[in-house]
């Protein structure tokens, strides 16, 4: 139990895991962005990657790690990916295909390649095509996992473009009313430019929780919500062991969220000609398909007038009343931006575990490790 309890921390969103590490792990120090990056290019060429592939699955590891992602940030997913491609999961040097091609839309065959590498150029591609055509779709099978989501959407409104991404994942979430794991996660993020400091970024999961948050109630010894999660009879259950006993997810919303995390599935992975979650593998590196779009506000109206109503109602609803509890109304994506801008500047907070994991890597490929500052 408590093995896999610390399988799944290792998943977790930046809250939960600054919990978890308060009592399951030791902080240690400190390293820097730029190290860090420079650290993760050597690694990812030792295993194989073309530079450029590595600076590109390098940045979107330390993005994470700078804006508290850092479940999907370098030093938890770094041995994972390196393991994938031992196993033959990833394919570092893929033969990226276009198999479908028009002015605003494409569809792409990834050759098993680093998912945050292929989901990224799929990302510039639906640029491209915005900028010129005033929309670009596209879509993604034979990819590994594309890792945090929010990474393409900051991509996107960095053109003063809107944008939209979608993944799904292996099966862990019911459909609603069912007893059976049929959905992944299936995340799926939205990113609205604002002006040169500001963006807001949706990015979220359709199950009611993650699995991670489980896990910190099972380290307490406390129960969960009843409407968290199904035991592996299908049974409401308030006992985080019984989850991790083959227990379920519940969709967030009731019917709602299983509304969104069909139309993931769908999206992502029916659309594409990829395989949606129930046929998906369990691991640290698989992935169904993905979906990224792109959209020009100049093709609706100028910018400028957008931007202008967008900060309007950024000031209304940062002047509303505040409720009972709450200090600040927040955006969506502004804590990870505040952290970012944190981290950037102070670095990025070291725990004792994640780093032993990066040292054996380090040593297996015979790269220095970054300097950890105290």
């Amino acid at each position: 139990m408590a093995i896999f309890i610390n399988e799944i921390l290792m998943f977790i969103n930046s809250r939960i895991l600054c919990s978890l590490r308060c009592t399951l792990t030791n902080y240690i120090g400190k390293v820097f962005s730029k190290e860090l990056y420079d650290f993760c290019v050597m690694l990812f060429e030792k295993a194989g990657l073309t530079k450029e592939d590595a600076e590109i699955v390098s940045d979107h590891l330390v993005t994470a790690n700078l804006r508290g992602v850092d479940s999907h940030g370098a030093f938890v997913r770094v041995p994972h990916y390196l393991a994938a491609i031992k196993q033959g999961i990833i394919n570092p040097k893929p033969k990226i295909k276009l198999v479908k091609d028009s002015p605003s839309i494409c569809l792409i065959d990834g050759d098993n390649g680093f998912g945050p590498m292929v989901a990224m150029k799929a990302t510039k591609l639906a640029i491209d095509k915005a900028k010129s055509n005033g929309i670009g779709i596209i879509g993604l099978k034979n990819t590994s996992h594309v890792g945090m989501l929010a990474r393409y959407t900051l991509k996107i409104v960095e053109e003063r473009l809107i944008g939209f991404a979608a993944t799904s994942s292996p099966p862990i979430v019911v459909p609603w009313g069912g007893a059976k794991p049929i959905f992944g996660t299936n995340p799926f993020t939205i990113g609205f430019p604002v002006d040169e400091k500001t963006s807001i970024i949706v990015d979220m999961a359709t199950s009611t929780v993650a699995a991670g948050k489980i896990a910190v109630y099972a380290s307490k010894g406390e129960k969960i919500p009843s409407d968290w999660a199904l035991d592996k009879h299908g049974k409401p259950t308030t006992d985080p062991k019984a989850f991790f006993d083959g227990g379920m997810l519940l969709p967030f919303g009731g019917y709602k969220g299983y509304s969104l995390c069909l139309s993931v599935e769908i999206f992502a992975g029916i659309l594409v000609g990829a395989p949606f979650s129930f046929h998906i593998p369990k691991g640290w590196a698989t992935q169904g398909g993905f979906i990224v779009e792109a959209i020009n506000i100049e093709h609706f109206r100028p910018y400028d007038e957008y931007k202008r109503d967008v900060l309007e109602l950024i000031q209304i609803i940062k002047s509303a009343p505040l409720a009972e509890g709450f200090k600040e109304i927040l955006l969506p994506g502004e804590p990870e931006q505040r952290e970012h801008l944190k981290r950037l500047n102070e670095g990025i907070p070291v725990y004792e575990d994640v780093w032993e994991n990066i040292r054996k890597v380090a040593e297996e490929y015979n790269v220095p490790l970054p300097k950890l500052y105290k």
